[in-house]
């Protein structure tokens, strides 16, 4: 009896454990800011020169996208049903000419 419960004590560390460590490695790699070299090797070798004012701007970015980090499930939002949408062109309430069944 005494195996069954350090079995499940254990079995729910680990489980917590590993939540742990991904909520802190998300939240460092958020409130991270690389440097100005770093910035620039990562553009250059996705084949863009940054000019410096383009280099501030980027880290602007970084730094609004790093201040409200994403969720650790799901999007975060209420997923809209597009379903209903698929096919029907804007405005109308007919099907459009290229979503026909054949």
């Amino acid at each position: 009896m005494i195996w069954l419960g350090l079995g499940i004590g254990l079995l729910v560390g680990l489980i917590g454990g590993v939540f742990l460590g991904i909520w802190l490695f998300r939240r460092s790699m958020a409130t991270m800011e690389p440097d100005d070299q770093d910035l620039t090797a990562m553009a250059k070798k996705m084949g863009v020169n940054l000019n410096p004012r383009q280099l501030q701007v980027v880290k602007q970015q970084m730094k609004k996208a790093g201040n409200n980090p994403p969720p650790l499930f799901g999007s975060g939002k209420k997923a809209k049903n597009k379903a209903k949408n698929i096919g029907v062109a804007k405005g109308t309430s007919k099907p459009s000419p290229t979503s026909k069944k054949k």
